[in-house]
């Protein structure tokens, strides 16, 4: 009788240690829930419509601050915006007030799998996870078209990750700082000239507006493959 008390015991205890366990452990949908959003961004691109009838998509990045808030960078809008922005459960919201509203982006295992609100329409939205490395090195090469006018102007580019160059005729060099944000994402405003540019797959998206030039340059954007 001694004996099958003594294993009664043990089996309770085993019970409760098993017990205390489950209840330690975090559950995937809690853990999934505790995203860190300061190691992500958000890239898409919003259709536009430009003179003469084309068609071009504005690209926005989208940086996730400390302070519950995002920095929306538009790349064609001089200055970047900042609005809050808060998690439920597996929605992310962002407030952009003023009218607009909300825009609710449903995610799942990392990926956006839903959204509603202005940006219902965007293309290439896509939840990246920010790269260890700087990505901004090399050269890139090739035509910006520009919006007002149905034209384009050869431009060439170089980076060293601290420092970019362009130029329309010959070879750029590293004239100017470079303040990469997040790894992949740099704005810089030069006088009178307010650059965007973006490193995605080895490609880069560069937005040049310049303020005071005429309408054939006031504002270029293209999308450049990396030189081999």
């Amino acid at each position: 009788m001694k004996t099958l008390k003594f294993y009664i015991t043990i089996l309770l205890l085993l019970v409760v240690a098993v017990s205390c366990k489950k209840n330690n452990e975090v559950a995937p949908e809690a853990e999934e829930a505790k995203i860190d959003l300061t190691k992500y961004m958000i890239t898409m691109d919003l259709p536009n419509s430009i003179p003469n009838n084309r068609n071009y998509n504005v690209s926005y990045v989208i940086v996730f601050n400390n302070d519950a808030k995002i920095t929306e960078y538009s790349f064609s809008s001089p200055a970047p915006q900042s609005y809050p922005y808060r998690i439920e459960e597996d929605l992310l919201i962002i407030s952009y007030g003023g009218g607009v509203g909300d825009i609710v982006l449903s995610i799942s295992d990392r990926n956006i799998t839903a959204v509603s609100g202005f940006t219902k329409d965007a293309k290439n939205l896509k939840l990246r996870e920010i790269p260890a490395s700087n990505q901004f090195v090399g050269n890139y090469s090739g035509m910006l078209t520009s919006y007002m006018v149905n034209t384009a102007f050869p431009f060439a580019f170089v980076f060293n990750q601290t420092q970019f160059g362009e130029e329309m005729v010959g070879d750029p060099t590293l004239d100017y700082a470079l303040n990469p944000v997040n790894n992949v994402f740099a704005y810089s405003v030069i006088g009178n000239i307010k650059r965007y540019f973006l490193i995605i797959d080895d490609k880069l998206v560069v937005s040049r507006l310049k303020s005071g030039g005429t309408n054939a340059e006031s504002w270029l954007f293209a999308t450049l493959n990396k030189n081999q």
